[in-house]
């Protein structure tokens, strides 16, 4: 069975479509044009030389070499041997704010969108770290830890403040579902996640909000849970001058901005102070997400500094990557277009030519 292992490059074979109609609008503009110098005859001995079959061997040939490199880079694969396998890593729960100031712009393309986009190339780093998400407003949302990374960017990806039960930035519900979420999975190994040597693996929270709470204790749910020994990382998003808070349509269009019970526009700033020392009773970092800079590097090396134990052997498969089989065939196929003319020998020009002159 074949599979792909980036399939999301598949979007190149649009390539192929877009290359036929503009040789489709190539050739309709020439012959457009050829009809508007003069009389037939004499535009057929002009272009008598030239094989219109040719040319369109030639797109057809350029077509089908762009659709197998479109083909070959999402690295098609197969085999699928099973093998068993024990990856090092530790625990970690995600908590990313929904909350309707993170539709504030002040970080491209608004802070919800761009925390997103970061946070799928944190996953794309991680390897045998099982992670669990909590999506959080004024509720949460939760899903529960895996290694599976696919599945947890697909849990997010299309998820948006208008999901969330109830509006608001709770980040001490949040600290509290997260927490729960590690404690539970704590338990269900069986040894308190404990290693060999008597040392457990690392759990960890990672907060990325704009920090503006609305009354949910967030610093008690961080001494909760630096009590069972969960680490929380803070990341800070949007400006510390502030941002106003937009308001969208149906269509998702822009129409204005939130504005509270006197008629003055809600303005969003970044809860700094709070962030910090949520990160600081539990051991944590914090760190500062602005316009220029994310800074997931940062936290990605935060990350890589703490502790990672075995995990239960799992039966993973293994597959080939089989990319050659596609690409070389592009590569001949483009070698046999750039090679093709597009001019006729001169005794068949001759022969159309005379043909010409026989009509």
């Amino acid at each position: 069975m074949m599979r792909f292992g980036d399939a999301r490059l598949l979007w190149l074979l649009l390539v192929a479509p877009a290359v036929v109609l503009a040789y489709g609008f190539y050739f309709r503009t020439r012959r457009r044009l050829l009809g508007r110098l003069g009389q037939a005859e004499m535009i057929r001995r002009m272009t008598a030389g030239v094989s219109v079959r040719r040319k369109v061997l030639r797109a057809a040939l350029l077509v089908a070499s762009l659709t197998l490199m479109a083909v070959s880079l999402a690295r098609p694969q197969a085999g699928g041997r099973a093998k068993l396998t024990r990856q090092r890593g530790m625990d970690l729960v995600v908590a990313l704010d929904f909350s309707k100031s993170m539709l504030a712009k002040d970080v491209y393309p608004s802070r919800l969108e761009r925390a997103k986009r970061e946070l799928e190339r944190l996953m794309d780093h991680l390897a045998g770290d099982r992670v669990g998400l909590v999506a959080f407003a004024g509720e949460t949302l939760t899903y529960p830890p895996t290694t599976d990374y696919s599945a947890v960017k697909l849990f997010w990806r299309d998820l948006s403040p208008w999901d969330m039960p109830v509006g608001g930035t709770a980040l001490g519900r949040a600290l509290r579902a997260g927490t729960e979420i590690l404690t539970r999975l704590r338990s269900k190994s069986g040894d308190g996640g404990a290693t060999a040597d008597g040392n457990s693996r690392s759990q960890v929270i990672l907060l990325l909000t704009d920090g503006e709470d609305t009354e949910s204790e967030p610093l008690e749910a961080a001494d909760d849970a630096s009590k069972v020994g969960i680490k929380v990382f803070t990341v800070g998003i949007g400006s510390r001058s502030g941002e106003l808070i937009p308001e969208f349509d149906e269509r998702g269009e822009v129409t204005g901005y939130v504005k509270d019970t006197d008629g003055k526009y809600v303005t969003s700033r970044l809860g700094e102070d709070t962030l910090v020392k949520i990160a600081q009773r539990t051991g944590g970092e914090y760190f500062h997400a602005d316009p220029r800079q994310f800074g997931v590097e940062q936290v990605e090396a935060a990350l890589g500094g703490l502790k990672r134990t075995e995990n239960e052997a799992r039966v993973v498969k293994e597959y080939d990557d089989i990319y050659e089989i596609p690409l070389l065939p592009a590569f001949l196929l483009l070698v046999a277009e750039a090679c093709m003319s597009d001019r006729l020998g001169a005794g068949r020009t001759r022969l159309a030519t005379g043909a010409g002159r026989a009509r």
